[in-house]
C-alpha cells in the first residue's frame, strides 16, 4: 500500500512491482470502482518488468476526502460543475500527484492509463512533459472541448468498444489529438473494465500493455 498526499488529502494506492524503476505506470479506475478493479491487469504490466501503481482517487477505498462523478471545462480547466469556481477537478490532481511520487521514486518515463471517468482524469493530466505516454480505455464518455486532448504531446491509445455509448466521444478525442495516436475498436458494447473480461479482453489488456512497454 502506497499513500500519497493530494491538496491535504491522503490517496491510496496498490503498487504492483518494485521501485525504483525507469519507466512505471498509473493506472486510474472509473466511477463506479476503485483500484481493485485493476488487480487481473496490473500483473501484466510488472510481467513487462513495468511497476503498476493503481490508485484510489479521493473517496474511493480507503483515499480520504469527497469522491466525484463527470466533469466540464471552465475557462479552460477541467472541473466538476458542483465545486467552487476555483476549485480544480479532484481526479487530475490526484493523478498528477500519483505521477510526482513515481518521480520522486526514480521513474523517468511516467506511463498514465484511465478507463471511463479515469480517462477523463489522465487525459487532463496529460498535458505535461512529465508524461511519456497516455491510454485512454472507454473515455471521453460524454462531450468534451478538444483543445485539453490537442494539448497533449505525449504518444497516445484509445481503447473502446464500437457500440458503447462512448465511442462517439472516442472518435472524435482521436480526431483531435496530435501525432503520435492509436485507436484500437473492439466488437462489442462492453464500457471500460468490462473490456478485460470480454471476449477480446486478452487482446485488449495486451494492447494497453504492449503500448505502454513500447511493443506498438
Amino acid at each position: 500500500m502506497v499513500r500519497i498526499r493530494s491538496e491535504g488529502e491522503t490517496l491510496q494506492a496498490d503498487l504492483y512491482g518494485e521501485l525504483p524503476a525507469k519507466r512505471a505506470v498509473v493506472l486510474v479506475h472509473g466511477q463506479g470502482w476503485d483500484a481493485d478493479g485493476w488487480r487481473d491487469v496490473a500483473p501484466r504490466f510488472v510481467a513487462r518488468g513495468i511497476p503498476a501503481l493503481a490508485l484510489n482517487l479521493r473517496g474511493h477505498d480507503g483515499s480520504s476526502g469527497t469522491r466525484v462523478a463527470m466533469m466540464t471545462l471552465v475557462d479552460g480547466t477541467w472541473r466538476m460543475e458542483e465545486h467552487p469556481p476555483a476549485q480544480p477537478w479532484s481526479p487530475i490532481v490526484d493523478v498528477a500527484a500519483a505521477t510526482a511520487t513515481l518521480r520522486e521514486q526514480g521513474a523517468t518515463e511516467v506511463a498514465l492509463v484511465g478507463a471511463s471517468l479515469g480517462g477523463h482524469a489522465v487525459l487532463g493530466s496529460s498535458s505535461g512533459a512529465d508524461v511519456e505516454c497516455v491510454v485512454s480505455i472507454s473515455a471521453p464518455v460524454i462531450a468534451t472541448p478538444d483543445e485539453p486532448v490537442r494539448r497533449i504531446t505525449a504518444r497516445k491509445l484509445f481503447v473502446c468498444a464500437n457500440e458503447d455509448h462512448a465511442m462517439p466521444h472516442v472518435l472524435r478525442a482521436f480526431e483531435v489529438a496530435r501525432d503520435p495516436k492509436t485507436l484500437f475498436a473492439f466488437g462489442g458494447k462492453e464500457h471500460a473494465r468490462g473490456m478485460f473480461t470480454a471476449p477480446y479482453g486478452d487482446e485488449a489488456i495486451d494492447a494497453v500493455v504492449g503500448f505502454v512497454a513500447r511493443g506498438l
